[in-house]
């Protein structure tokens, strides 16, 4: 609880220095207050929807509003996998339905699927990686740009080589 109310402190683009998350609840928080601070971008990288992080009330709040102030593609997600979560009714993924132009998830190319981390990037300003996706054990840092830029071009090379995710599409009939 005493990191918790730590990490309410921190300021995207003002508060310095990494902190270790160690559990779901941490980077689950972390993740909200980075999705409720960012005014221009959201990337977000992992091996599928995590429901355990980004499906929170306060997460998606902070992704809708991003995505209502935006007008253009602003939230960009990439993933290995979407149909588990298309399957159990994320919300994340409800919204991105309904905010096609501003919210695209996208899957990974084949050659980019040996990556083993996750990566959440707010702003170009603030961070939240986790080496190992499969563990709940990540490092966040609210204002590091370096940091940031280097994981955003990491993005942005396999958003190239990724293609639109054809579960995300919805057939009305």
């Amino acid at each position: 609880m005493q990191l918790e109310s730590a990490l309410d402190d921190r300021i995207l683009g003002a508060s310095k220095g990494a902190i270790t998350l160690d559990r779901s609840n941490l980077i689950r928080h972390a993740s909200a207050l980075m999705a409720t601070q960012s005014r221009r971008e959201l990337l977000l990288f992992g091996r599928n929807f995590d429901p355990q992080l980004y499906d929170s009330q306060p997460f998606l709040d902070g992704v809708r509003r991003l995505a209502l102030h935006r007008p253009s593609i602003c939230v960009r997600i990439l993933l290995f996998d979407t149909r588990k979560a298309t399957g159990t009714g994320h919300r994340l993924i409800e919204l991105s339905r309904r905010l096609t132009s501003r919210i695209a998830i996208q899957c990974v190319c084949e050659d980019d699927r040996e990556r083993l981390d996750a990566f959440l990037i707010a702003d170009e300003r603030g961070y939240i990686r986790r080496r190992l996706a499969d563990t709940m054990e990540a490092v966040a840092d609210f204002d590091n740009p370096q940091d940031s830029r280097l994981l955003r071009m990491d993005f942005e090379q396999m958003w190239e080589r990724s293609n639109p995710d054809t579960e995300m599409r919805r057939l009305f009939l």
